[in-house]
């Protein structure tokens, strides 16, 4: 036994030395661990030690005195994906790629200092605060865990799903007492990103300074994620960098938040290292961008470089060295949003370059906040050249917008944040963004309302915002759903189908169109609109989804169950997927396939309570009421939703428990007085049931039976 012991592990052993088996790195125990932690949002003259004496962020603060503050980060970008990869590769937008939220993915060959990590042995994790950042766009990359994909409960006014700072320091807390030997982990933190909603007590201190109200609950948060690390006994050994992917215009220059413009107020973003490598309590002057944080930690870790960064390791800028003083950033939002022209800057210490259909350059030593324009005044041949260069060489490896598709419900959580997610064929103008921005702000106004629910305000704002940009597809997409949502659907279609005749290249729009002809009973319409959104976006969920429809035309049903079948599989990380195709097959009469999307969604997504709560209505359908109870009692508060309590009273009726069907419109019609459907189900049920008298008493008047849930015409026994 033991000589077959020993020769196994002889042939182990000379397989891996022929390559043929992979022996995984093991890193020095006593290497260090690295946390990067990137606040989106945060301007570094919002943080006290870059001299804000009205915030309170002692623990950035604490991390700067025991460590490395750059006085002068920029970012790269004024949005978060753009910026991000440039802070993971060392890489400047034009050599990485990423242009735009959304649209675009950093491409696997480039190389990020996560995939140093995990190539070298260091566990690598990752717990993102924003589907912004969701990993199908490549910042995923060399992380053995990477939680970023975010879906459920709209968390903002603005109606873009998002993690608040404590729930993002919990996973990332979990995740470190699961790491065993160095780390490395990058915590992103959402909240000081619009809209500003700090949480008690940071809101009622920071009553008129929400945004700082923010900053202060995150800095508060990373304070608990270093003390739990300290806790854990892996603190002093670990290397902290935090960093920001951009700032926020606060309305300076116009701006009330950022994508548009590259002043410091987007740019400016502050840069702290601590730990193992790293002075204490030094302030570097010059100029870096934030793209230099990967090589610089890569260099600290000791680990093969990235070859190929576009900025220099920064540890040579506080041993006494000099780098380049200065740096680029970009926004070409601008163009790809609305066809304006773009933006490229060089930031030094001593001006600022903007290069755009009217250039800009500010002397950063009398003019901090960049108010004279000196183009205006004279001219400066000598800085601007040399600006020019610099923007020349830093765009150097630029290659053509290469744009991606991504599916609907990942493109409307990201324009609900305040992006637009640009599609292609826009018209170019060629417009300055100092002359048109103000006009971009009423589409994402209006959607923030309606995402609010107000919807006569959203309504008011966008209709004002068609008065000066009256092509504006977002804005006649935002008023088809304010229609839709107040029930005027003939107003509803006719906004959707003008966004769809001024962008016919957004499968969004197709498939928005799509389901308002549906319901306005248009039928053959309809399915001729999905099947332009599938022209455009062959893997669009509610296109296949919505092309399900063509069985009322007569296609077999095996068309119906390749199309619910593919979006299943395109949208398997959204509940809401598998919620709309199983409530299709309820609509279409196939009840069986209908329970089988609910339970694929529940085993998919067992935390979602309206699934659940879908479930509990299917197995009521087929007299499994055992069943039927459990997942009740797992749907939460998605059991008192009235639609779907109804919808299950109606189920139970159908299947002849009358006396459950009755309680349960009972119940709803007490809980929610002066609610219309569970008083009309009752009044039918009673009908049904012979008892005439009790429902003239309820006094409400029989239900269209198209109105009727899951296509149930009748309270009688189901099908299957």
């Amino acid at each position: 036994m033991r000589e077959r012991v020993y020769v196994a592990l002889l042939s182990l052993a000379v397989a891996a030395g022929c390559g043929l088996v992979r022996v995984e790195p093991v890193p020095d125990p006593s290497a260090p661990s690295v946390l990067l932690v990137t606040i989106d949002t945060l301007r570094a003259d919002h943080v006290g030690a870059y001299g804000a004496s009205f915030a309170r962020t002692p623990r950035l603060d604490s991390l700067a005195d025991r460590g490395v503050r750059f006085e002068r980060a920029m970012a790269t970008a004024p949005l978060t994906l753009p910026s991000h990869a440039s802070i993971l590769t060392g890489l400047y937008p034009p050599s990485h790629g990423v242009r735009h939220n959304g649209v675009f993915r950093l491409r696997s060959e480039h190389t990020t200092m996560a995939e140093r990590f995990r190539d070298a042995g260091w566990k690598t994790g990752a717990i993102i605060g924003a589907a912004v950042l969701n990993g199908q766009f490549g910042t995923s990359q060399g992380f053995d865990h990477y939680d970023g994909d975010i879906y459920g409960e709209r968390a903002t006014a603005a109606g873009f799903a998002e993690r608040p700072a404590d729930q993002v320091t919990d996973l990332a807390l979990d995740w470190v007492r699961t790491a065993e030997g160095p780390f490395f982990l990058w915590v992103h933190y959402y909240d000081a990103h619009a809209t500003y909603t700090p949480p008690e007590p940071f809101r009622s201190e920071f009553a008129k300074r929400p945004y700082d109200g923010e900053v202060a609950f995150v800095d508060f948060e990373l304070g608990r994620l270093l003390d739990g690390i300290e806790t854990d006994g892996k603190l002093e050994n670990t290397m902290v960098a935090v960093t920001s992917d951009h700032g926020e215009g606060l309305g300076e220059h116009g701006e009330a938040s950022h994508t548009y413009f590259i002043y410091d107020s987007d740019i400016h973003v502050p840069l702290i290292l601590a730990g193992p490598g790293v002075p204490k309590g030094v302030v570097v002057d010059q100029v870096v961008s934030n793209a230099a944080v990967a090589p610089t930690v890569v260099a600290l870790a000791d680990l093969p470089a990235l070859s190929d960064a576009d900025v220099a390791d920064l540890s040579q800028l506080w041993q006494g060295g000099s780098g380049p003083g200065w740096a680029y950033s970009e926004s070409l939002a601008g163009q790809l949003d609305h066809g304006w022209g773009q933006l490229r800057a060089v930031r030094s210490s001593t001006h600022h370059f903007i290069s755009a259909p009217r250039s800009e350059l500010f002397d950063q030593l009398t003019d901090p906040h960049q108010q004279q324009n000196l183009l205006d005044v004279g001219k400066f041949e000598d800085v601007t050249g040399q600006a020019r260069k610099r923007i020349a060489d830093a765009s150097s490896r630029e290659g053509g917008l290469a744009i991606d598709d991504i599916d609907a419900e990942t493109r409307a959580q990201i324009e609900a944040l305040g992006y637009v997610v640009p599609g292609p064929a826009v018209e170019q103008t060629g417009a300055d963004p100092k002359d048109a921005v103000r006009f971009a702000g009423y589409g994402f106004k209006a959607l923030g309302l309606f995402f609010e629910e107000k919807y006569d305000e959203a309504r008011s704002v966008a209709e004002t915002g068609l008065e000066y940009v009256p092509n504006s597809a977002m804005l006649n997409d935002v008023l088809a759903r304010v229609h839709f949502h107040q029930n005027d659907l003939t107003e509803a279609r006719r906004y959707a189908e003008r966004a769809v005749e001024l962008n016919p290249h957004s499968a969004e729009f197709h498939a928005h169109a799509a389901f308002l002809r549906l319901v306005t009973q248009d039928l053959e319409g309809a399915l001729e609109a999905f099947s332009a959104a599938l022209a455009v976006d062959p893997n669009h969920v509610g296109g296949h989804l919505g092309m399900m429809w063509r069985i009322k035309l007569g296609a077999p049903l095996e068309e119906a169950a390749r199309h619910a079948e593919q979006a299943l599989e395109e949208g398997a990380g959204r509940p809401g997927v598998f919620e709309t195709a199983g409530e299709t097959w309820e609509t279409l009469g196939e009840y069986e396939r209908a329970l089988d999307a609910y339970e694929q969604g529940v085993a998919k997504h067992p935390d979602s309570e309206r699934l659940q709560m879908r479930l509990a209505i299917q197995y009521a359908r087929f007299g499994k009421k055992a069943r039927s109870e459990e997942h009740l009692l797992r749907a939460g508060s998605e059991a008192e939703d009235v639609k779907l309590k109804c919808h299950l009273g109606v189920v139970y009726g159908a299947g002849g428990n009358h006396v459950r069907a009755e309680s349960i419109f009972r119940e709803v019609i007490a809980d929610h007085p002066g609610a219309i459907r569970p008083t009309v189900f009752l009044a039918h049920l009673l009908r049904t049931t012979g008892r005439d008298e009790e429902a003239e008493q309820l006094d409400v008047q029989p239900l269209p039976l198209e109105e009727l849930p899951g296509g149930e015409v009748q309270l009688a026994p189901a099908r299957g």
